[in-house]
């Protein structure tokens, strides 16, 4: 059986909603979602207690006792390797080691100058000898040669007054024979053969011995005389002598200032340390404290400046013993920094569980008390290249909240 519809009445138009309304049932729909997201995110990310950033110092202490004289840095700059911080110096120390070596150096630098004038003076007699003693040669050769020459031409003469002899002898000897001299002619005219003879001989044997003086002049050499003082071949060798011995006596003094700068090198590095130090900055840092005014009397190894290391930060923290499944060495963490209005990243690098309920040596678990609450300290170490501003101190000291992912 059907059912209809009165007569004359219309039907119902379909009940629709406003765009506005579809507008808050999408957003009512997606702030739900957000936080049910928030809420998932909330319950997978470990969170820890409050925690304080903190890093490596370094002390730098005076090795000597004096006044702090210099202190070139306050807290809160940023300091460089090598770069000077402080000087400390000690005003009773004296240079007696110094002023002693200062007067020996220069003593022997007088006498290497005046080993080096007379070596200088020495090489310049020796130019002179030896142009004297080239001459000297030259005209001894010369001479020798001419008076060869000389003797030669006597030895000619005397060969022909030799033959003249013979030939005369000859024309004598016939005479004698026929009658027409005497025998004392034929005598006479042997007589002067013979000496013609005697003196060629005795003029061959002065060429031999004039040949062997060429011979030696051109060797600078003497046979018939020692040489005198004058004569400029004794005196260069002489000078030679001085001069080997003058070298000599320069190489020692060399050696002698040489040794002695080093010497004296070596007192003055080491009185300046046990007179003035400074105190170079180690590494790349910042200055965290002073510990000694300028003017002080510091003692050795008091401490004057301590750095901070900000390359290397860290902060440690506690998580509940839960929370370590969730946990690895390499864990990345945000450091929210307490104060300021950026985050910090890390990573996990040590795990230490148990912390509370040791025993006092630290060595052997004790006894677990059943009120006991099971923290475990975690330590995040802080990414080297965050942010680390001088003059907030690389935030070390902040308070901070570590979340783990």
């Amino acid at each position: 059986m059907s059912t209809s519809s009165p007569a004359g009445s219309t039907p119902e138009p379909p009940v629709r909603r406003s765009s506005r309304a579809n507008a808050l049932v999408i957003g009512l729909g997606s702030a739900m979602l957000l936080a049910a997201a928030g809420v998932l995110t909330y319950t997978l990310t470990t969170r820890s207690r409050d925690a304080v950033v903190d890093a490596d110092f370094i002390e730098l202490a005076s090795p000597i006792s004096g006044q702090l004289t210099e202190l070139l840095v306050d807290a809160g700059d940023a300091v460089h390797t090598g770069q000077p911080l402080a000087r400390v110096r000690d005003p009773l120390t004296t240079d007696e080691d110094v002023q002693d070596l200062r007067t020996a150096l220069t003593t022997a630098q007088a006498q290497l100058v005046q080993v080096e004038r007379e070596l200088a003076l020495k090489k310049q007699l020796e130019t002179e000898f030896i142009r004297d003693a080239n001459d000297q040669q030259r005209l001894q050769s010369s001479n020798s040669l001419h008076n060869l020459e000389e003797l030669k031409a006597e030895r000619s003469a005397a060969q022909q007054e030799v033959l003249f002899s013979q030939r005369d002898l000859i024309r004598q000897e016939d005479l004698f024979r026929t009658g027409a001299v005497a025998e004392t002619v034929v005598d006479r005219a042997r007589t002067t053969m013979a000496r013609n003879r005697d003196q060629l001989q005795g003029l061959d044997a002065r060429i031999q011995a004039q040949e062997d003086r060429l011979q030696a002049d051109n060797l600078n050499l003497t046979l018939d005389r020692t040489r005198g003082g004058s004569d400029p071949l004794p005196r260069l060798q002489t000078t030679r002598i001085e001069l080997a011995r003058l070298e000599g006596e320069r190489a020692a003094g060399v050696k002698r200032v040489n040794g002695l700068q080093s010497q004296l090198k070596a007192v003055e590095t080491s009185y300046r340390h046990r007179t003035t130090i400074v105190l170079d900055a180690p590494i790349n840092a910042v200055a965290w404290r002073l510990q000694a005014r300028l003017g002080d009397t510091v003692r050795v190894n008091q401490p004057v400046l301590r750095l901070l290391n900000c390359r290397s930060r860290w902060v440690s923290t506690y998580v509940s013993e839960r929370d370590l499944k969730r946990l690895r060495i390499g864990s990345a963490a945000t450091i929210d920094l307490i104060g300021a209005d950026f985050d910090l990243k890390g990573r996990v690098d040590l795990i230490r569980s148990g912390v509370g309920r040791l025993s006092k040596n630290e060595d052997d678990p004790g006894p677990l008390p059943s009120n006991s609450a099971r923290q475990s300290q975690v330590r995040v170490r802080i990414d080297s290249n965050m942010p680390a501003p001088p003059r907030k101190f690389c935030f070390v000291g902040y308070s901070a909240r570590v979340a783990f992912r």
